[in-house]
């Protein structure tokens, strides 16, 4: 496991980041509304790069190639170079066929804006939200579907280099008030 890696996975895996930096997601609870899990998912994970002594920027656009941009939720840039070293996309699941898909598409545009940054990104995460139980997305499945996909940008997905991925579930709870309320985490670590 490399020091990125582990230095993710402690800050994450105690939720003692979590309760210092967002209290909305354990302690006070969030409204499923519009688009707000998602903006304060990326904030979280953005907010955990700098933490991390990154330049994180949301929605940072990978370098421009043929068709359309493609931009990741979260870019971890490194301060001595500027270098990208993690890209992350995090998403709604519901277990449905159609989140599954939703699912690869955005892995699928982690390995090309992998690729539009030569290679230089560490690490790409994958980063999913549920509420209560649903079935567990096949990663591995994912990873060999993705290689070869044409994603929205009309760009072939590469094998992304053999880079490290981090699968992270964040894993809600749907309370009487009607709030969601984060109950665990997930994690599944491959390449």
């Amino acid at each position: 496991m490399s020091e990125l890696v582990q230095q993710i996975r402690q800050a994450l895996e105690t939720m003692d980041f979590i309760d210092r930096a967002f209290p909305a997601f354990r302690k006070w609870g969030l409204r499923d509304e519009d688009v707000f899990v998602h903006s304060l998912g990326c904030s979280l994970w953005n907010s955990l790069g700098h933490d991390a002594g990154f330049m994180a920027v949301v929605e940072a656009p990978a370098p421009f190639a043929v068709g359309s941009d493609i931009r990741s939720d979260s870019v971890w840039f490194r301060r001595e170079t500027g270098d990208p070293a993690v890209l992350i996309e995090f998403e709604r699941y519901d277990g449905s066929q159609r989140s599954k898909e939703k699912l690869e598409s955005k892995l699928a545009n982690l390995k090309a804006a992998n690729a539009r940054w030569d290679g230089k990104p560490e690490l790409l995460v994958l980063s999913a939200w549920n509420v209560g139980v649903v079935s567990a997305p096949d990663i591995s499945g994912m990873l060999a579907r993705t290689n070869g996909m044409v994603t929205n940008s009309s760009e072939r997905s590469s094998g992304a280099a053999r880079k490290s991925l981090l699968f992270y579930r964040f894993i809600f709870e749907k309370e009487s008030t009607g709030l969601l309320k984060l109950k665990r985490l997930a994690c599944w670590e491959g390449m």
